[in-house]
């Protein structure tokens, strides 16, 4: 899925409600609880506006951060430049990717994954990352649960406002393709207070952790924890949104 320039220009105002250190926290505590090696390199996958890689940078790490829309890292170099923060950008696709230096760290943040709805499109994913990690680095990424896949998302509608931004969300679930279906009309505000609507279609699928387990292994990775929440509490699929996977390559 490619956001267009509209999304890109408003991602972070809709999702402002992401407490980014947190989550920084964490993967900091899983790279040093789960590593075999020195965390140095970074790299992340379908980085979007780029508030991880930008907050990752400033801890010191070296980063490099891709994305397939050309949008979203346009808002991401711009941001890191307005925040003094030195990640490189690169246009890219997570399913087919290279780096020129093997990284120690991969991360696929904000259910990025779910946007791939081939499980051939998530396998090829993880092979792309098995190739450009290091001997025993780890990936980390995150998946939307079972429950929020039919609870939350489910057919529900929901508004979502900002200052100068609202969006207007539509989903429509399938059950037996696990295939989500949402549905955006996006109002930004113009300078003369008028308003200007733009219209997408975004999809996501869920998986299970038993498929998501099976296609980790079948990848060349080894599994070190699958969480509910940054306290690495363990999952529960049924009765969380949200699956944080860390994963070992072997």
């Amino acid at each position: 899925m490619i956001y267009g320039n509209t999304m890109a220009s408003v991602y972070d105002a809709l999702n402002d409600g992401i407490d980014t250190g947190a989550w920084a926290d964490f993967i900091c505590s899983a790279l040093e609880k789960y590593s075999d090696r020195p965390v140095n390199r970074i790299c992340e996958i379908a980085c979007g506006t780029g508030s991880m890689a930008i907050e990752l940078s400033k801890r010191g790490y070296d980063v490099t951060a891709s994305d397939l829309s050309v949008e979203m890292l346009t808002e991401a170099e711009h941001k890191a430049r307005n925040e003094n923060a030195n990640v490189r950008f690169v246009s890219a696709d997570m399913r087919n990717f290279s780096l020129y230096t093997k990284a120690d760290a991969i991360l696929c943040l904000l259910d990025s994954m779910n946007y791939l709805t081939k499980p051939s499109d998530f396998s090829a994913a993880l092979k792309s990352v098995h190739k450009n990690l290091a001997d025993g680095g780890i990936f980390l990424f995150d998946i939307n649960s079972k429950r929020k896949f039919e609870n939350t998302y489910g057919d529900n509608a929901y508004v979502i406002e900002n200052e100068g931004v609202l969006c207007a969300w539509q989903n429509f679930y399938n059950p037996k393709t696990k295939i989500c279906d949402f549905y955006l009309s996006i109002f930004t505000e113009n300078d003369d207070g008028s308003y200007e609507r733009t219209d997408e279609h975004q999809r996501e699928r869920m998986y299970t952790v038993r498929s998501v387990k099976k296609m980790l292994a079948d990848n060349g990775f080894e599994i070190c924890g699958i969480f509910s929440d940054y306290d690495f509490t363990e999952n529960d699929e049924d009765n969380c949104e949200r699956l944080y996977i860390t994963a070992k390559k072997i």
